[in-house]
């Protein structure tokens, strides 16, 4: 099952950030408020790198996109969630 499909199942509200699948951990609910999809940061940063493979994007640079155009991006209260995971 793909994650649309999953998430549709648990709650047809939830937000996707699209071209992140690969990087999907699960979703993580708050009380009194509706479940999100949750993101691997990592994970985001190099599904970045790989999409803009053939522009040469660094890490920083992918990085620096990641953290403005998707972790600045709010579209609501069901925004996803981006987890740094500890090693």
């Amino acid at each position: 099952m793909n994650v649309r499909d999953w998430c549709a199942e648990i709650d047809e509200e939830i937000i996707l950030a699209d071209g992140f699948e690969d990087a999907f951990v699960g979703v993580a609910e708050r009380c009194g408020m509706g479940p999100v999809a949750v993101y691997d940061r990592e994970k985001c940063i190099e599904a970045i790198t790989k999409q803009q493979a053939k522009h040469n994007v660094s890490y920083e640079e992918a990085a620096e996109h990641f953290d403005f155009n998707v972790i600045g991006a709010y579209v609501g209260e069901r925004t996803p969630l981006f987890v740094t995971r500890k090693e």
